[in-house]
């Protein structure tokens, strides 16, 4: 399972954080969100999910480096693309 870090979201207002965790609910892939973890379930990580975890981070001003486990020979040709807005923060300098 792996696990991303929520707690530096900034929320502007209590319907933005209601937001934020509406939307993780909703992303299939999201098992659970405890402790301030978003608790991914990699077997269930297909396109969808990772073009939806990758907004919902980016909006969020989450890092993304953690889903660069997550790529794989499928997804590799359109995950890896470097013209991605999601490139730098994802498979950047560590």
């Amino acid at each position: 399972m792996l696990k991303i870090d929520t707690q530096p979201v900034v929320y502007y207002s209590q319907l933005d954080e209601d937001h934020f965790f509406t939307w993780a609910q909703e992303i299939p892939c999201i098992k659970s969100i405890d402790r301030g973890y978003l608790h991914i379930q990699e077997s269930e990580v297909d396109e969808q999910a990772m073009r939806d975890l990758l907004a919902i981070l980016d909006r969020y001003r989450l890092s993304a480096k953690p889903l660069a486990a997550l790529c794989t020979p499928e997804n590799e040709s359109w995950f890896k693309d470097e013209d991605k807005f999601w490139y730098q923060d994802v498979f950047g300098s560590f």
